[in-house]
């Protein structure tokens, strides 16, 4: 197993823990003062970096402003969305959602003539495989509506704003991850994608936190701040880098198919939650959509590599 295989394996396991710990978390810390701990640490951190060790990628980052603007908007999208998901839901329901749309999506576009990334062939069998995903997807909504989850006491309408929530993150951070692959193309690094693609959503959360409009407490008490930065600093900002590299050492499709793992990651990591209870129905969603999704990211690596 290379190096970069066992980067992307430990960003799996670490979002797995990061995904049940938050949706611990945001039941009783107000949401928007972990939101802007947690993106404030990463953002400090790489930023820090960027100004000390790669006065370069300032030139390139400012040439490239606009797909910064487009991928904070995107990501700010995204992780609130996510992370007010996990708040609502089970966090394997949350991820499985959350990842198993985007391709769905991108190949919709596709078919109706929309190319986020340029032109491509649809295949059948791929057409086959994400219909197929569609409907494991639409299965596992329907066990969060039908009460069936790892996660009971949710009324109606916040089972469907969570699901609703989910999918939208899966589809802003599908159509942002192609703007960060050409801000990478200009010559802005790993590091400092990660050093300015947050600001946007530490903006908001910090306007929210200031006009004491974020929930119940304006503000999180020492005693539980330092406990969500060193999580943040654990499961977030060594994974985020983690997983950059891991895309630079490997194939895109070598990523995806780690991946696809991440749903049944995050499944086995709910045992370490005593809210959560173990879900039959949504075990046997995520085994669904785990098998289509490594047979598609599989078959598309059989497909590059050289006859």
């Amino acid at each position: 197993m290379n190096s970069a295989i066992i980067l992307v394996l430990l960003f799996v396991a670490a979002s797995a823990v990061r995904d049940v710990y938050f949706g611990e978390v945001f039941q009783r810390l107000e949401f928007f003062a972990v939101v802007l701990t947690a993106f404030s640490l990463t953002t400090v951190i790489f930023l820090s970096f960027v100004i000390v060790r790669g006065r370069r990628q300032i030139a390139a980052m400012r040439a490239a402003w606009r797909e910064i603007a487009v991928t904070n908007i995107g990501t700010a999208m995204a992780w609130l969305s996510y992370f007010l998901a996990l708040k609502l839901l089970e966090p394997a329901v949350v991820n499985m959602l959350h990842i198993g749309i985007g391709p769905v999506v991108l190949v919709a576009l596709n078919l109706a003539g929309v190319h986020i990334s340029g032109p491509a062939v649809v295949r059948k069998s791929e057409l086959a495989i994400q219909a197929g995903v569609f409907l494991t997807l639409a299965a596992l909504t329907a066990v969060v509506l039908l009460q069936l989850s790892g996660l009971g006491g949710r009324s109606t309408a916040q089972n469907i704003l969570g699901a609703t929530l989910a999918l939208a993150s899966g589809v802003f951070i599908s159509l942002t991850t192609d703007v960060t692959k050409r801000l990478n193309n200009m010559g802005v690094t790993a590091e400092g994608v990660l050093a300015v693609r947050f600001i946007g959503i530490v903006l908001i959360a910090a306007l929210v936190v200031v006009l004491g409009s974020g929930g119940e407490k304006p503000t999180l008490p020492f005693d539980a701040l330092w406990p969500v930065a060193a999580a943040s600093l654990v499961f977030m900002v060594l994974p985020l880098y983690a997983l950059q590299l891991g895309v630079q050492r490997t194939s895109t499709v070598s990523v995806w198919i780690v991946i696809s793992l991440s749903p049944a990651a995050v499944f086995a990591a709910q045992a370490l939650d005593g809210r959560l209870v173990h879900s039959p129905y949504t075990l046997a969603c995520i085994l669904a959509y785990s098998a289509l999704a490594l047979a598609s990211n599989l078959m598309r690596k059989f497909e590059t590599q050289p006859a």
